[in-house]
């Protein structure tokens, strides 16, 4: 936002051929890169590149670093031609601009630079850069510095990528034995925890060459690269802290430092069978899935947590500042240690005192839980999916076994996309679903002897409606019925393993239903449009939300049938939802939402304008971030919001970081959508739902029975997946244990049947 402000000031303020607009196009270009808006970034970068080519001047640090980042452009949008072209360019105007030496930028280009050639068949390409790098820095640097740690280790991998791995075993070792010596001045003991940050990406080459390098791997070898590999996740735990990089970062650098632990993990499960390998494999999965939730809330500096207080936060602040200033400017090894153990005791205090906060925010990735394995509701089975690498694997729990499949995927991505596209014709789907079927359930099938399953997906597969796989070729949508996992089981979802307990029994709160739909009539627009003094500060999105007509009418006869609270149009207000949702069995919230993959933290909720207060931006969004400082105690919460559970998978899961703040508010189990879904459809089967759950079946069982009762009563464009499938259940499955008016209806007419009988006889008595 900064930037684009800038630029259009420059816009207004200098001749169209300043440099200073090329430099803002270049800026632009690259920031889009890391949001992933690869078109964008080409765009801007297209548009540098061609301004600084029809004015004098030679900027040829412009132009090199706008040709590098469109080769990281077109290298992830798999233009590999385009991006050896722009890599080729940048090197060429990189060595212009610095005429035979080397500064930071062009080091870090090289090694990219280098990666990619070796990737795409220009093995002697790629070594020749590197070794003309490396001699330089020897050469101009001296030996043992850091800069030669990075060469060696960057000639490792190119090594690693052309097959040759012998000799990227011998980069390795050479790497760690200049770690060894020590390459920095100042403190040894600080030396030495710096080095050690250097060591994961090292120590993978080596284990991974050694492991290619051997025939058959036997037992004793797997189980010692097991432990070099954990030892080097445990530093990167370490680094952490010390250095301030948030889990995304470490996790998204070293993502095949924790693929290769859980494939040798696998291997030594393969081999003897011992279900402690089983444990490592899913513990380190579940693990990373919470360090993309908590990487991605630490960037949130004003998040708050429910039943922390403000003053721990601020400790907390305190003690990472002086451990990453004693570390960073150290005025010496006393102030460094003292700091240390200040943040170490701080931590103990955390895990004792607040255990829900400790277990989010500092949990280790390495260190396994007491049991990973949960105590399943009855009649269930667990499906677990989980990619190792770019393999697929999928874990069958129930009350008697464990059971891990290897599964066939390719083409898998291509098929979810498919199958969760908003295409309405019969056979641009059914296919898709019948393939999704084969390929993900067929192979299990004969393994699943309940009728109630809880499926807990990964990656793309979160994209996925599994009750809509068929199990055979169908002709029409209205064959799911018959021919699909809805039709077999009751399935319900959830984001991990940890969190599938049944001995976690649904509390009783007091009262059944509240609910919360905001509508976006024309009036409230209206209203609100009036309420503001300053155009400018209008919010022209609020006012291009369509109206929900069905939520509202939804929320007004559910209230009735739970003899609940709603909160509508005007009154549903941010400030009145955080304040009254807490405590009910159901908090229902019918409304508009707005997805964030990219950053899932920064999804968030809409709700009615605050009309005759201070007007500011944002005082009608929840956050996905605010919801961790919410209490929204509950057995359910009903979302049917436009686009609610979008999942946004790689780098973070939007779906379960909504599910997380939810549990972690604590509602026991939310019932969101995947997609965009039809309001008027999403009503219907949501109030079949609550039909069901008023007559006490489990949430699982009322889903099922809701979209099988749709399914019936619909016709023609209804029946695609599109309008019902997008409604999952996620987290308990157990009935809510409801107080409803079914049952208080059946009470008043047993009691003036009562009072009629007494009344009848009185009468008789008196008159006898």
């Amino acid at each position: 936002d900064l930037l684009l402000f800038a630029y259009h000031e420059k816009l207004a303020y200098y001749d169209t051929d300043s440099p200073a607009l090329f430099k803002s196009k270049i800026l632009m270009g690259q920031i889009y890169l890391p949001l992933k808006e690869y078109r964008k970034a080409d765009a801007y970068l297209d548009e540098g590149i061609a301004h600084i080519a029809r004015i004098p001047g030679g900027f040829y640090f412009w132009d090199a670093d706008a040709h590098y980042y469109k080769a990281l452009v077109s290298e992830a949008l798999g233009k590999k031609e385009l991006a050896a072209e722009n890599y080729e360019e940048a090197q060429n105007l990189y060595e212009k601009a610095l005429q035979g030496s080397y500064d930071e930028i062009y080091l870090e280009f090289i090694i990219r630079a280098s990666y990619f050639y070796a990737k795409n068949g220009e093995g002697k390409k790629a070594l020749d850069m590197a070794n003309k790098t490396y001699d330089y820095i020897v050469e101009n640097q001296g030996e043992k510095t850091l800069f030669e740690f990075q060469q060696v280790l960057n000639l490792g991998e190119i090594y690693f990528v052309l097959g040759d791995y012998e000799a990227a075993l011998e980069k390795s070792k050479a790497a760690i034995e200049l770690l060894k010596d020590r390459m920095y001045s100042g403190d040894p003991a600080l030396d030495s925890t710096f080095i050690a940050f250097e060591k994961p990406e090292v120590v993978l080459l080596k284990v991974k060459s050694e492991y290619h390098l051997k025939d058959k791997t036997d037992t004793a070898f797997l189980k010692e690269a097991l432990n070099e590999t954990r030892d080097a996740i445990s530093i990167l735990e370490r680094k952490k802290v010390y250095v301030g990089e948030g889990f995304s970062i470490l996790i998204a650098d070293n993502n095949s430092l924790f693929e290769f632990a859980k494939t040798l993990a696998l291997d030594l499960f393969a081999q003897s069978g011992d279900e402690r390998y089983l444990n490592i494999i899913f513990s380190m999965h579940e693990s990373s899935l919470y360090n993309r939730i908590r990487s991605r809330l630490s960037r949130q500096a004003s998040i708050s947590y429910q039943n922390l207080p403000e003053k721990v936060l601020k400790q907390e602040r305190k003690r990472k500042s002086d451990l990453q200033e004693a570390f960073s400017k150290p005025s010496g090894i006393t102030s460094f240690f003292e700091a240390n153990a200040a943040w170490e005791a701080f931590l103990q205090m955390l895990k004792s005192d607040y255990p829900d906060y400790f277990n989010l925010q500092y949990a280790s990735i390495t260190a396994l839980p007491d049991s990973i394995w949960p105590k399943l509701p009855e009649n269930t089975t667990v499906v677990r999916y989980v990619f190792i690498d770019d393999s697929l694997h999928v874990l069958i729990l129930n009350d008697e076994s464990k059971q891990l499949f290897s599964l066939y995927a390719d083409g898998l991505p291509e098929l979810v996309t498919k199958a969760s596209s908003d295409a309405l014709a019969d056979e641009t789907v059914s296919d898709a679903l019948h393939q999704l079927y084969a390929m993900l359930w067929e192979p299990i099938a004969d393994e699943i002897n309940t009728n109630r399953v809880i499926i807990i997906p990964d990656r793309e597969l979160f994209n996925l409606s599994f009750e809509t796989l068929a199990t055979k070729p169908i002709r029409s949508f209205g064959d799911l019925a018959e021919n699909s996992l809805l039709k077999r089981y009751s399935i319900a979802y959830d984001y991990s393993l940890l969190l599938v307990n049944h001995e976690q029994r649904a509390h009783n709160f007091n009262d059944n239903f509240i609910a919360f739909v905001p509508e976006f009539n024309d009036k409230m627009k209206e209203d609100y449009k009036i309420s503001i003094s300053d155009s400018l500060t209008l919010d022209k999105t609020y006012l291009s939300l369509l109206p929900q007509p069905f939520c509202l009418n939804l929320a007004k006869t559910s209230a009735k049938l739970f003899d609940g609270e709603s909160f509508l149009n005007e009154r549903s207000t941010k400030q009145i939802f955080v304040n009254t949702a807490r405590e009910h069995k159901i908090i229902h919230i019918g409304t508009h939402a707005e997805s964030n993959n990219l950053s899932p933290e920064l999804s968030r909720l809409v709700f009615a304008k605050p009309i005759g207060s201070k007007q500011t931006g944002e005082d009608n969004s929840l956050y996905t971030y605010e919801i961790y400082n919410c209490n929204l105690s509950s057995n359910l919460a009903i979302l049917t919001a436009c686009e609610t559970g979008k999942p946004g998978w790689q780098p973070g899961e939007g779906m379960i970081s909504l599910a997380h703040a939810f549990h972690y508010a604590g509602s026991e189990s939310i019932l969101t959508s995947l997609w965009r879904i039809d309001e008027k459809s999403s009503a219907r089967i949501v109030e079949l739902f609550y039909n069901q759950l008023a007559d006490g079946l489990p949430k699982d069982q009322a889903l099922r029975q809701a979209k099988l009762e749709y399914l019936k009563t619909e016709s023609g464009r209804t029946l695609s997946p599109k309008y019902w499938a997008g409604l999952i259940l996620i987290g308990d499955t157990s009935a809510v244990p409801l107080s409803t008016g079914k049952s208080s209806l059946l009470w008043w007419l047993l009691g003036m049947l009562v009072l009629l009988i007494t009344g009848t006889y009185l009468i008789i008595r008196k008159r006898s």
